[in-house]
């Protein structure tokens, strides 16, 4: 079975720089949500099915608010957008090649 091996990496890549915003601005929310990232990360590395779920909507919600800032003309939110695109994209590609060996 496919590994999630960049979906992991950069969840855990946006878990460390949300961290390192927490530390920067003293925010809460900031931490919470590096938290998660980095949860979510080692759910996928045990291929937890809830973990995996969860990671999904968390990646295309942060994708969808990444472009939404990207109009707004803030253009260090290219980053994080293509992070979510590439989390999607790996995620997407694994739970297409489960589906299919389900059905054979």
């Amino acid at each position: 079975m496919k590994r999630l091996t960049l979906a992991t990496y950069l969840l855990f890549l946006n878990g460390f720089l949300l961290l390192y915003y927490a530390y920067s601005f003293g925010s809460v929310f900031y931490l919470a949500f590096g938290l998660l990232s980095m949860a979510l990360a080692y759910g996928l590395t045990r291929e937890n099915r809830t973990a995996i779920k969860i990671a999904l909507i968390y990646a295309a919600i942060e994708f969808f608010f990444a472009l939404l800032f990207l109009i707004a003309g803030n253009i260090w939110s290219v980053v994080d957008a293509a992070v979510s695109f590439f989390i999607l994209h790996d995620i997407l590609g694994y739970v297409q090649d489960v589906a299919r060996k389900e059905d054979i």
